[in-house]
């Protein structure tokens, strides 16, 4: 069930066509740090928060929080990756086998900060978006 919602977000990220190519899950690879992008946008998902109502048996709500890192090589750069992400994102509502998804929500935001544990230094922005997913 995870994978498949996964799957649901990396695709409607990928389907822009600044993103596109440039979007990738987890940590950047060291094959593809070599020839790193100059923007690129990362995702991180957590396993998902499950509540189950007493009542409505083993069915579960599961609640996904993803966590984005736009990445630029200056901060107008990172934020215009995040804009990309926003755009194809926020009230967006994926469609999962098997799960009546709600609309994904902008949970949380930070500033623009820098990595100067690379060369050259990035800029990057992180947002988390939340998902509610029920069982059909």
């Amino acid at each position: 069930m995870i994978r498949a919602h996964v799957n649901a977000i990396l695709a409607r990220l990928r389907e822009d066509t600044v993103l596109q190519g440039f979007t990738f899950e987890g940590v950047v690879l060291p094959d593809v740090q070599e020839n790193r992008p100059q923007r690129y946008c990362t995702i991180f998902t957590n396993s998902g928060y499950r509540t189950v109502e007493r009542l409505s048996g083993p069915s579960a709500t599961a609640t996904f929080t993803y966590t984005i890192h736009s990445v630029g090589t200056d901060p107008q750069q990172a934020q215009a990756v995040a804009e990309r992400v926003f755009a194809q994102l926020l009230d967006y509502t994926p469609t999962v086998v098997g799960r009546q998804c709600g609309r994904l929500r902008h949970a949380a935001s930070q500033p623009v900060q820098v990595d100067t544990d690379v060369k050259p230094p990035l800029y990057y922005c992180v947002d988390q978006f939340d998902l509610t997913s029920d069982p059909i």
